[in-house]
């Protein structure tokens, strides 16, 4: 995929997932979902197990294993149909999919500047930090078009 097509990817999935970026977070029962809506409908382990397909005992041990985060997504999805449920899992970002690369190639780009003693030079020749900026944005720029990975590799120090 060109450079072109993924940042048209990106921004088509920051659209369709900034309503859900931007919805609260939801409240998570302290004792998971399956408990608080098994409960809520009245039904006891037994009568969930049964619609299961499990015991009693293996009903209350997929609760313990959704609150301790063990559980499978085949038994959340198994367990969401036995309460008349659907299963909704997603992978939300944290901000946009396109801040974030900006940002991984901006880190990426000024520590590759730093490894090669450009900005230590630059700076010591009186080259103005606006001008080191640009030159970030620019191999920033160049490294997101040509899909470096290295922006996704740890970086030391992040300069803005």
């Amino acid at each position: 995929m060109d450079g072109t097509r993924r940042y048209l990817r990106r921004t088509q999935l920051d659209s369709q997932l900034k309503v859900v970026r931007e919805t609260p977070r939801p409240y998570m029962p302290s004792r998971g979902w399956i408990r608080a809506i098994r409960e809520a409908l009245g039904l006891t382990h037994e009568v969930f197990g049964r619609r299961m397909g499990v015991s009693r005992q293996t009903a209350f041990q997929i609760e313990t294993a959704e609150v301790s985060e063990s559980i499978t997504l085949r038994r959340m999805r198994a367990a969401a149909d036995a309460l008349e449920c659907d299963l909704v899992v997603a992978f939300v970002p944290r901000s946009s999919l396109e801040d974030v690369v900006q940002e991984k190639a901006r880190a990426a780009a000024y520590e590759q500047l730093q490894r090669m003693g450009q900005t230590m030079a630059l700076e010591a020749q009186g080259i103005s930090q606006s001008r080191v900026d640009e030159m970030v944005s620019r191999l920033a720029q160049e490294m997101i078009e040509r899909n470096d990975q290295r922006i996704w590799e740890p970086v030391a120090r992040v300069e803005g």
